[in-house]
């Protein structure tokens, strides 16, 4: 199975696991056919899969609420950041997004491009992972 996204990716076991996880297409080299046969598991549901994900990783799901400021809002509402999010909108022009995933990361890249637009409200550690990896990137480019 496929999903598509921001990437193109492959959802799929392998030999050495029993748990399907994703994989890159963009990163895969020298893919050959083979007689081998495949038969899905017929309780997998691709659409819970892929909700406990934002993005490629795959980790232990975790609550988000993402507040953005009344600039951003409009656009803001209009982006579907998971397919269970809800939207609350505020008095003041803001909103927050609130949705359940895993993906830490990914979340944090994809918030980056919201720049101070965008305040992670929780959970606590997404908001420490998101200041170290921009403490990186700052120490890495500085002069």
């Amino acid at each position: 199975m496929v999903l598509y996204g921001s990437r193109a990716l492959l959802v799929a076991p392998t030999e050495r696991h029993d748990n399907v996880l994703l994989w890159r297409l963009s990163s895969m080299r020298g893919a050959e056919v083979t007689d081998a046969a495949f038969a899905p598991d017929p309780d997998f549901d691709l659409t819970e899969f892929a909700k406990r994900a934002f993005g490629v990783f795959q980790e232990r799901p975790f609550q988000v609420a993402l507040r953005f400021t009344p600039n951003a809002a409009p656009d803001a509402a209009a982006f579907l950041f998971h397919p269970d999010q809800r939207v609350l909108h505020h008095d003041d022009g803001s909103l927050t997004v609130h949705f359940r995933a895993g993906g830490a990361v990914e979340m944090c890249w994809h918030l980056f491009t919201w720049g101070e637009e965008v305040a992670i409200e929780r959970p606590d550690r997404l908001r420490r992972r998101m200041a170290e990896l921009c403490a990186a990137l700052a120490a890495h480019h500085a002069p």
